[in-house]
Parts: structure tokens; C-alpha cells; sequence
């Protein structure tokens, strides 16, 4: 009899415990849409991107997912296309999206965010930095735009080098972000009383900045002020360099992910970028940033994107999904949720989110665009990470 009524119990025991996966997973999953820069000149943005997205997931979904849902991720190569972008964009809320991630430059996401309030789609971008882009309600910018984060590394560069009197400006004008970068550079260069030499443009997909190298070492400026993606950024201090050219280059945040300090060198120890963190802090929960930033640098494997992988701001992309994960939790939407009641809600919380803390801490300012305090990083060219100036 005892033997049976122990029988009994284990079995239901047993029952219980592959009852509740069963259950966990009884659920359709949540679909996340997740718009990146897989191929071509600027792919290594999206391919580090991606991991930690991965990253993000994998944690929430290790929790039980989102109210008994796990959340599914499914990446679209936007090839800095801006047209590109857009149809990812509606091939993804066509596909149930619950929300997209993405995309990533200045001029993918001026096209994207009036398109999401159009077919009520919430998305966040965690890379575009020119200002003035984002669309409310339905599109929230986690990462900080340029008209905050420049004048920060600004204030931070001249007071490191009071010496800066006459400066030139160098910059990407066919990106969104680039121009505009520009244009707040001399906006500020003039506020703070310096001179501008001059300021010499060039094109993303220039292969040849020896031109501008040579104008820059010809005017002798104090220092420059740049405004390039990785893969310029690196040839452009390379070009410096071979010039002779080794006073301060301040660059604004977009040099700062990627693989600019791993595989620049020499060259780009006179470098700066504007950032906020480095693979060893954040200004968020710093427990949780420690173990996300190990396995992010554990899993980037590949020379071409930098090894040890820099966490950059690819920390603001976790965040975007851990923002996501929770909103969705505290209004109750699951992968039974009709997309459109989802995305409702989603948006709605959009327009009451005033702070969120993660990975970083994050104020929302009024125009749909977080901020988080900026400073000066230089790359430390032995180890190959950013380190905060001294």
C-alpha cells in the first residue's frame, strides 16, 4: 500500500515538474523585429549589435519570457539603405511585430520614424545621433542625439586642452548623423570663441582620404573635430598619422562602436570619441552590466569586428529589448495579445516613459530622445579598449 502511495506521489510529482515548461511554453512566442547593418562598409555596427540582442533575449527568455511567452528575434538587414529600412520595416509589422529595434543610422531612422506613427508601429533606435528626428509617440530614441551628447564631450575635450584656439572640421556628409554633427561642431567651436580653419568634407564610401589628410595638415589646426563612421574614421587617422599630423582629434559618437580602436593602431592614439561607457562601466546596474559585457566579448570571435569586442554603445540595444520586455510585462501582453492591441500599448507607454534604468541610466526628454551624461573615451592602444580621459 505504501509502496503504491509512493508510486502515486512521484509520479504526480513528476507530472507537475514537465508541467510547468509545458505550460510556460503553451504560449505563441512574442515576435521582436530587430533592423541592423549586417553587409557592406558599416557591418560590423550590426553584426556586434546583434550579439547583444541576442544577449537580451536569451535573459529574458531564461526568466519565462514575457507573461508566459518567450520573445522571438528576428534580424533584417537594412545595408544602410534607408529605402532598405523601410520595406524591413513593413515586411516586419506584416509578419505580427510586436515592435522593432532599429534601425540604425541618422538617415534610416529620419526615414523610419514618421513611417512608424503612419502604420502605428512602435520601434526604438539605439544608434541614430541626429537631432530633431524622432517622431512621437510611436518611436522612442534610447541612445542620446547629438545636440545633448556633443556639447557635453566638448566641454570635456577643452578643459583637457585649454590650448585649442583654431580648429577644422572633418566630416561625413552624405550620412544624416554626419551633417548634423557638423553643423552642432561649428555651432560650438563658435560659441566657445575658436576659430574654423576650415571644413573639409568627404563620403561614406570614400576609399582615398588622402585629400583631406593633406588639407588638414596644410591649415595646422589645434585640434580637429570629426564626424566619420568606423570604417573612415580609421583610414582618416591613418592618413593623419602618415601626414604627421598628431594633435587632438575629438570624433562624436558614431567612431565609438565598431572596431575603430582595435584595429587602428598607432594612428589613433590621438584620437577621442564621446561616449558614456566602457567594457568596464556603465552608469546603470553594474552587477548585470559585468556579466552581459563577459559574454558579449566572449562570443565576438571574429578579428574584423575587434577582439576584445568594445561594448560601445551597443549597451543601449540590450536596454532596447529590456525596455520592451518590460512594458509588455506590467500591461499584460503575451503572444495571444492581437498585434495591434500590443503595439497600442506599447506606444501609450512610450509617451509616459520618463526614466529607465538598465544597463544605463536613461532620462526621456520631450522630444522622444533619452539622454545619459556624456564624457570623453580615448582608446588605450595596448589593450584595445576605450578608457575614460583622464
Amino acid at each position: 500500500m505504501k509502496r503504491r502511495t509512493l508510486v502515486a506521489a512521484l509520479s504526480v510529482a513528476v507530472a507537475s515538474a514537465f508541467a510547468l515548461p509545458a505550460f510556460a511554453q503553451s504560449k505563441p512566442p512574442i515576435k521582436l523585429g530587430h533592423i541592423a547593418i549586417m553587409t557592406g562598409p558599416a557591418s560590423s555596427y550590426g553584426k556586434l549589435q546583434e550579439v547583444i540582442v541576442k544577449i537580451a533575449v536569451e535573459d529574458i527568455n531564461a526568466k519565462g519570457g514575457v507573461n508566459g511567452s518567450l520573445v522571438q528575434l528576428q534580424t533584417e538587414d537594412s545595408q544602410l539603405d534607408p529605402g532598405q529600412a523601410v520595406l524591413l520595416f513593413r515586411k516586419l509589422m506584416n509578419e505580427g511585430a510586436f515592435a522593432v529595434v532599429g534601425p540604425m543610422s541618422g538617415t534610416q531612422w529620419e526615414t523610419v520614424s514618421p513611417l512608424a506613427n503612419q502604420l502605428k508601429m512602435p520601434a526604438i533606435t539605439v544608434n541614430a545621433s541626429k537631432p530633431g528626428i524622432t517622431v512621437k509617440p510611436w518611436t522612442l530614441r534610447l541612445t542620446p542625439a547629438d545636440d545633448t551628447a556633443i556639447p557635453e564631450g566638448v566641454a570635456v575635450f577643452l578643459k583637457k586642452y585649454p590650448n585649442v584656439k583654431k580648429v577644422v572640421i572633418v566630416a561625413d556628409v552624405r550620412e544624416a548623423s554626419g551633417k548634423a554633427g557638423a553643423e552642432i561642431f561649428e555651432s560650438l567651436a563658435k560659441k566657445n570663441g575658436l576659430q574654423i580653419l576650415d571644413t573639409v568634407e568627404f563620403s561614406t564610401r570614400a576609399t582615398d582620404l588622402s585629400p583631406v589628410a593633406i588639407k588638414v595638415k596644410s591649415l595646422d589646426p589645434d585640434a580637429v573635430f570629426a564626424v566619420a563612421l568606423t570604417p573612415s574614421g580609421i583610414l582618416l587617422a591613418r592618413e593623419f598619422s602618415g601626414q604627421g599630423y598628431t594633435k587632438p582629434v575629438l570624433a562624436n559618437s558614431i567612431i565609438w562602436p565598431g572596431s575603430f580602436v582595435n584595429n587602428v593602431g598607432d594612428p589613433g592614439k590621438n584620437w577621442h570619441t564621446i561616449g558614456y561607457s566602457t567594457n568596464e562601466s556603465g552608469s546603470g546596474d553594474m552587477a548585470l552590466y559585468k556579466t552581459v559585457v563577459q559574454r558579449y566579448v566572449d562570443r565576438v570571435k571574429d578579428p574584423a569586428l575587434g577582439i576584445p569586442a568594445n561594448v560601445a554603445n551597443n549597451n543601449v540595444a540590450y536596454d532596447a529589448v529590456l525596455l520592451l520586455a518590460d512594458i509588455m510585462r506590467r500591461t499584460g501582453i503575451d503572444g495571444t495579445t492581437p498585434p495591434a492591441k500590443a503595439r497600442e500599448l506599447i506606444m501609450t507607454e512610450f509617451t509616459k516613459l520618463k526614466a529607465f534604468r538598465g544597463l544605463n541610466s536613461y532620462t526621456i526628454r520631450d522630444t522622444g530622445d533619452a539622454n545619459i551624461p556624456h564624457t570623453v573615451l580615448v582608446p588605450d592602444v595596448q589593450r584595445k579598449i576605450w578608457k575614460f580621459l583622464d
